[in-house]
């Protein structure tokens, strides 16, 4: 009779470990978990509010802050991780003592969606993968990272520098961004566009390509290409073509979806 309980207790011990409770959309659910710590690539995803707009399949739903005026942070994803777990919660105080740079750095961009509910989104999806490697191993520390990250690479001051600046009429080709990017991230990056009612190509992201410390690089073909999370906020994004110009559109607070419309325009 001992030896039979010690079977079972083994079987059952066996098969907790298999499965995890979840929580999901506020409802608990019994459903096998999968975490995976083997990637070896991340994506520090860099986005231009200026375009940003333009890539919703619905831009009414767009909002740009006031206070936001510089290149702000679509994701930090590690790559080909499968499915993260959902069982690691978060809660806002994890975010407090940092809440205003996440603000400046890493808004959300979307009217009915909170900067809360958007980080929690990402830590969800994203985070809780990067939360094997030491240095982004809580919610606090993994966008701790990112932010970490967005000074280091600081975009504007570059751009700002070299000469390119926001414009509804002057276009740049595309060795001219990538000469003055190839310095800060040599090859480790990709350029992506949309194309506007007039068949323009703005740019709207910055792929950055990172190891797993952190550090500039890794394999492009172990890179998963995401440019979204959710169907309904699904974008055209594509790679920048390198044989046609390329717009930097500016910000437009009062109608962010129509960047260059002169009757509403405010440049940022």
């Amino acid at each position: 009779m001992i030896c039979y309980k010690g079977i079972l207790w083994a079987f059952m011990a066996v098969l907790f470990t298999g499965w995890f409770v979840t929580y999901d959309a506020g409802q608990f659910s019994e459903k096998p978990s999968k975490h995976s710590c083997n990637w070896t690539c991340m994506l520090l995803t860099l986005q231009w509010p200026g375009s940003f707009c333009i890539s919703l399949n619905k831009p009414n739903i767009c909002k740009i802050p006031q206070t936001v005026q510089n290149w702000t942070i679509h994701g930090l994803w590690p790559q080909r991780t499968g499915h993260c777990c959902d069982c690691w919660p978060i809660f806002h105080s994890h975010l407090q003592d940092i809440e205003p740079e996440l603000s400046q750095l890493w808004p959300s961009l979307v009217k009915a969606k909170s900067y809360f509910i958007f980080w929690k989104e990402e830590w969800i999806k994203h985070g809780t993968c990067a939360g094997c490697e030491e240095t982004m191993g809580s919610p606090f520390h993994y966008f701790q990272t990112a932010i970490k990250l967005r000074k280091l690479y600081d975009i504007d001051s570059v751009l700002k520098t070299s000469g390119i600046t926001t414009s509804c009429d002057v276009s740049y080709k595309y060795d001219d961004i990538s000469s003055v990017l190839e310095p800060l991230f040599g090859r480790n990056y990709d350029l992506q566009c949309v194309t506007d009612d007039k068949g323009r190509q703005a740019w709207v992201q910055l792929k950055i390509n990172l190891f797993r410390n952190q550090t500039l690089g890794c394999h492009k073909q172990e890179q998963k290409q995401c440019f979204n999370t959710t169907v309904w906020l699904q974008s055209p994004g594509h790679p920048c073509p390198k044989n046609e110009s390329i717009f930097y559109f500016p910000i437009n607070y009062e109608q962010p979806h129509e960047p260059c419309n002169s009757s509403h325009f405010r440049k940022a």
